[in-house]
């Protein structure tokens, strides 16, 4: 059999979530805890495309982004070992689920190499004081997901969306929420990797904390050319003749490389061209000097 798993992207200007499963259950969608958000089977007699033609038309008008992945039974043992455990909603408790949920978190943010025992544990005894911990958590450990890989291309979206939003002036964790319409721990955890990549900084104005801007560093400014007169006419020849290369040099060039003033410069390539010690070949506007 063919099952198609749909991951879907709230935004808190668009419809809620109870809404969004109304939508999906006109297609037969099946809410699920892990991975993905809903399951859709595919009956022997139906098309693959016109499911996700009904799941698109479906979501449409409802401000949600989605992604959707299908398996056959033949892809079930590596589903298993690849992904978390997909868990159905039906006959499942509010507190139950959202146990489910975290329970969920806590394993992402495992996998991340963060140490989620303690809130493993407090998930057990009070899920209040597991939801104000998990906040705190993520917050002092920003500076160490620098461990991150992501294993889902869409964050690398997510970590663009946040970044063209920040101003060397800040923005706070609420604003970004209300910018983007991504949840809560999206957001942080996309700061926590454009803190590590030094492009975002954290500051705290009284109990307020604001994420501001990294700007990229000035490009270094070059050195005025220290010009030395010379000591007389053969000494400006020879300073030319010691800059001059052999695939040719510009009168710029060679002012800069013998470090004369350009008066200085012009007069000795005049003399030496007399001289027939340099040869001049012009390409154009632009005039090459060669050693003769």
């Amino acid at each position: 059999m063919i099952k198609t798993y749909i991951r879907v992207e709230l935004s808190s200007e668009g419809e809620s979530p109870k809404q969004i499963i109304e939508r999906m259950r006109q297609i037969d969608a099946v809410p699920v805890i892990g991975e993905y958000d809903f399951e859709l089977s595919l009956g022997e007699d139906e098309r693959l495309f016109d499911k996700l033609e009904d799941i698109h038309h479906v979501l449409r008008g409802s401000s949600v982004r989605y992604t959707i992945t299908t398996r056959t039974d033949v892809d079930k043992a590596a589903m298993n070992n690849g992904i978390r455990e997909i868990t159905h909603m039906i006959d499942q408790k509010p507190v139950e689920l959202r146990k489910k949920l975290y329970r969920a978190k806590l394993e992402r943010w495992r996998e991340m190499g963060l140490d989620v025992d303690e809130l493993e544990q407090l998930l057990d005894e009070d899920l209040d004081k597991f939801k104000v911990a998990s906040r705190t958590f993520l917050k002092t450990h920003l500076d160490s997901i620098s461990v991150v890989k992501d294993k889902h291309p869409p964050q690398n979206l997510i970590d663009g969306d946040i970044l063209s939003l920040i101003t060397e002036e800040g923005k706070t964790l609420p604003d970004l929420m209300a910018l983007t319409g991504y949840s809560e721990e999206q957001i942080t955890l996309s700061l926590g990797r454009l803190i590590s990549a030094g492009s975002t900084i954290l500051d705290s104005t009284g109990k307020t904390e604001i994420y501001r801007l990294v700007p990229p560093p000035a490009p270094p400014m070059r050195k005025p050319l220290k010009v030395l007169d010379a000591a007389g006419e053969e000494d400006a020849e020879e300073r030319i003749m010691n800059a001059l290369r052999p695939n040719g040099s510009t009168k710029v060039q060679l002012a800069r490389a013998s470090r004369l003033p350009p008066e200085q410069a012009t007069k000795a390539l005049a003399s030496l061209s007399k001289k027939g010690r340099i040869r001049v070949v012009r390409k154009g506007n632009r005039a090459l000097f060669y050693p003769a």
